[in-house]
């Protein structure tokens, strides 16, 4: 290489890498906000309160195997207890930490194929404006987690596939490892870097190497097996996917109602872009009438998106957004592809950019400052309404710990698991004078582990939602109401 070349080569790096930490910025200043604005949803109730127990006894390390889960996401979490002192926070952080390496990841590939810094700045754009990835990059979730390891491994795929070095499989297997224990569709990550190595390949070492990787990874995984509820895994995996001969019976249930749930999902959580690109692409056949050339990472990208997404809508008996989450980044990367190839004016690509991210930037606004008035699809309510989400519960932690201050306090909750107690739990752990429970729910009377507690001379309240109190609320005494955008509310009740 000439010293011209040498030269005009680290000042095109040097651009690359401005443009890289002016979106690492912005990704932090999104992410990082109003982070607790959403209250605690049930299931990060659940993985903090795992994370305090891990924390507090070694010898559980394994608790979330009880309910069939990996426990990458819980451990990773415990630190983070350590160095901020809510809770919720120090969950939500993991995620927003995930986010960041896919930002980065995503960053490598775009290098790595040598794509021009406009396609550069169109990648990293959509990502950081995308409400989709936003909305995850602030739960306390394993998915984003998931994520940030499936497009690891997506890039090490594409360089193991270039380069077929043994070192590739060594990390690449670790990476997939890693996905692994975080939670079960890892398995798709490694069916398709299987598949793409050997695709591109097709040689006899692909397979060896390819076979290191997956090796490594089952390794990994099968640390699980020092949990005494390692079974449980594929247990609970049963309740969240249809078996194949459940799908042979009925193959357009639930395929076609998940089908619908996609187009509304993207209708909400990618506002403009899909249909932008289109748009442009629409135009480049117009204007050129040719489609773009075709090429490794444009089918690595389209087979990374679409089979695992229609696998979902086929397979899973539960439909949400955030089980679809790792198909994104392959979305936006093939987008990115597309935008790469049509050959339109730099001026018109950039004219169109400005439609997602203005869509996109006003959804991110009303996610981060005013979540009360939120609307989302039929499958998103529960992050906002009904009785996993938390609205409320910080206000009640706080009051019920100023309490334990002067009496010994009794609280029960309703429910065993999930958004109470756990929710309320994670808030008073390890406060003296202050003990948490379940009830159950649907109380048509108040327990009688609650009247006893009140006849021992202890401070008693109970803990519930308005859809799940039988008894009449004119004959309980009710210290303070938490309302909910449904129109419920939570209840703190002293007995």
């Amino acid at each position: 290489m000439t010293l011209k070349a040498a030269i005009k080569t680290l000042k095109s790096n040097k651009i690359s890498l401005l443009i890289l930490i002016f979106f690492v910025a912005v990704y932090l200043v999104t992410r990082l906000q109003n982070l607790i604005s959403l209250p605690v949803f049930a299931d990060e109730a659940i993985y903090i309160r795992w994370s305090q127990i891990i924390r507090s006894v070694e010898t559980l390390r394994f608790i979330p195997l009880t309910d069939g889960k990996q426990p990458l996401f819980m451990w990773l979490t415990v630190p983070f207890l350590k160095l901020f002192s809510d809770p919720l926070f120090a969950g939500r952080f993991v995620s927003v930490a995930s986010g960041l390496v896919t930002l980065f990841t995503l960053y490598f590939i775009a290098r790595l194929f040598k794509l021009s810094r406009l396609s550069l700045i169109f990648l990293l754009t959509i990502y950081t404006v995308s409400p989709f990835t936003f909305f995850f990059d602030r739960m306390a979730l394993a998915d984003n987690l998931l994520t940030a390891f499936g497009v690891l491994a997506f890039y090490l795929t594409c360089l193991q596939a270039k380069y077929l070095r043994l070192d590739l499989s060594f990390i690449l297997g670790a990476v997939l490892g890693f996905a692994w224990l975080t939670k079960s569709p890892a398995i798709i990550f490694i069916s398709l870097s299987t598949f793409f190595v050997i695709f591109r390949q097709r040689n006899f070492q692909s397979l060896f190497f390819s076979l290191v990787s997956f090796c490594i990874a089952f390794s990994m995984y099968n640390i699980l097996r020092l949990g005494p509820q390692f079974h449980m895994i594929a247990l609970r995996n049963q309740d969240y996917v249809w078996s194949l001969a459940d799908i042979l019976r009925h193959p357009l249930d639930p395929l076609k109602p998940h089908l619908s749930d996609i187009f509304t999902l993207y209708a909400t959580y990618l506002p403009g872009l899909v249909l932008m690109v289109l748009f442009l692409l629409a135009l480049h056949v117009i204007f050129y009438k040719k489609l773009f050339r075709p090429n490794f990472l444009l089918l690595i990208s389209f087979l990374w998106w679409l089979p695992p997404l229609i696998f979902n809508a086929m397979f899973a008996k539960v439909f949400t957004a955030r089980y679809i989450l790792y198909t994104v980044p392959p979305l936006f990367i093939f987008l990115t592809l597309i935008f790469e190839e049509i050959k339109l004016s730099p001026y018109l690509k950039i004219l169109g950019l400005f439609f997602p991210i203005i869509l996109g930037s006003s959804l991110l606004l009303k996610l981060s400052l005013t979540p009360f008035l939120i609307k989302l699809p039929s499958t998103e309510t529960g992050y906002i309404d009904d009785w996993t989400a938390g609205w409320g519960i910080h206000d009640i932690a706080s009051y019920l710990i100023t309490r334990s201050q002067t009496a010994n306090v009794i609280v029960g909750t309703e429910g065993f698991f999930g958004t109470l107690p756990d929710g309320l739990e994670i808030y008073t752990n390890g406060i003296p004078h202050l003990t948490v429970f379940g009830v159950g729910v649907n109380l048509s009377k108040i327990p009688d582990k609650l009247l006893d507690a009140k006849n021992h001379g202890d401070e008693v309240y109970l803990v519930i939602n308005t859809n799940r109190l039988l008894i009449p609320q004119n004959q309980v005494n009710i210290q303070q109401r938490y309302p909910k955008p449904d129109g419920s509310q939570l209840l703190l009740i002293r007995i």
